[in-house]
């Protein structure tokens, strides 16, 4: 009896060890805290999966920026993506590379308007982001700008000469020296539609990128390497307005319950966020599924469906989920309750502005 005792505590503590869970990571939406913050939540909701359209430069347009056949001209659409996929929180889908089922006609604004839905079930995307432009400028100036090096060279000295009562010479360079300068709009026209119901969300880089030909240097800029940064500066700005930044925590996954059959689905969803291609979305549906199982009363079912909800950016229910795993027999309360709070704060924006 004693020892069928002991194979009982050293299962039940086996049991509450493995449940413990393993940490995944999990990117989660962070919204400006404004009145612009908490409108872009309210329009892009759980938006996740976003197709990119980046129309064909007029290169008539910008041979003035690139000189006359310029073969460059015809690489701007693939830099424009490449601009939008560093660390965007969307996860983006490249319509000119779906040339065997999307014509060109249909990769224009008007286009995409008309076509969403059925673009939206070809490509599994709930938005669609248009880049287009309007005229580029580019031209070249000089500014006055600081030498930090040589000013803190200076305040070395100054700081020396304190110390040491002597007078520490540190040249009579100046501090602040005429640069070179060039100011390079790359004018990127964003529209961001909804697929599902066509609201659009807008937004327009009309600002010029300032870049430096290095402190002192009055020599212009070269126009490929200022096309770079402006094109990293415009497509930051269109981001910072048409989507949330990204934000990356290790979270508990449970993937244990006393009955097999819920922890073979909680432990399928686990490897579906872990293997080779990640998905959140199939890592869900075995979750729902341990739910369904348990009859609702599994707790490491309810807080793996909570989780998923916060990196889909749906706090409400995430928040609600976390709540319901806490009132479940056996949960991790605790922890559980961090997680809520951590949802809470994400989706907290201020509403002074109302």
């Amino acid at each position: 009896m004693k020892k069928f005792s002991a194979l009982l505590l050293a299962g039940a503590i086996a049991f509450s060890v493995s449940n413990c869970g393993e940490k995944v990571e999990v990117e989660y939406p962070v919204f400006p805290k404004s009145k612009e913050g908490r409108q872009l939540q309210k329009f892009l909701g759980s938006i996740r999966n976003v197709g990119l359209a980046v129309e064909k430069p007029q290169k008539s347009l910008w041979e003035t920026v690139f000189g006359a056949g310029s073969s460059f001209i015809d690489q701007m659409p693939s830099k424009v993506f490449e601009a939008f996929d560093k660390e965007t929180y969307y996860k983006l889908i490249d319509l000119s590379k779906r040339a065997d089922s999307i014509n060109e006609a249909t990769l224009t604004l008007t286009g995409i308007t008309k076509s969403r839905v059925k673009l939206g079930n070809q490509l599994g995307a709930e938005a669609i982001l248009h880049i287009g432009y309007q005229k580029p400028y580019t031209e070249c100036g000089s500014e006055m700008m600081v030498d930090y090096g040589a000013a803190a060279l200076k305040v070395g000295g100054a700081i020396a000469s304190i110390a040491t009562g002597k007078q520490v010479d540190t040249g009579n360079g100046p501090i602040s020296k005429q640069t070179g300068i060039r100011y390079m709009l790359i004018p990127l026209d964003a529209t961001l539609i909804k697929v599902e119901t066509g609201e659009v969300k807008k937004a327009v880089v009309s600002n010029p990128a300032k870049v430096d030909a290095g402190v002192g240097n009055l020599d212009c800029p070269s126009v490929l390497d200022s096309f770079g940064k402006a094109l990293d500066e415009a497509a930051l700005y269109i981001k910072d307005r048409l989507s949330p930044k990204v934000k990356t925590e290790y979270i508990k996954v449970f993937k244990d319950d006393e009955d097999p059959e819920v922890a073979g689905y909680l432990d399928d969803g686990y490897q579906e966020i872990t293997g080779e291609t990640p998905s959140f979305k199939k890592a869900k549906e075995n979750w729902d599924k341990a739910d369904k199982k348990a009859g609702g009363k599994s707790w490491g079912a309810k807080a793996n469906l909570g989780t998923y909800y916060f990196q889909a950016g749906d706090f409400e229910k995430a928040i609600k989920y976390y709540e319901d795993a806490m009132k479940l027999t056996g949960a991790d309360k605790n922890y559980v309750r961090e997680l809520r709070k951590r949802v809470e704060a994400a989706a907290a924006v201020d509403d002074t502005e109302k």
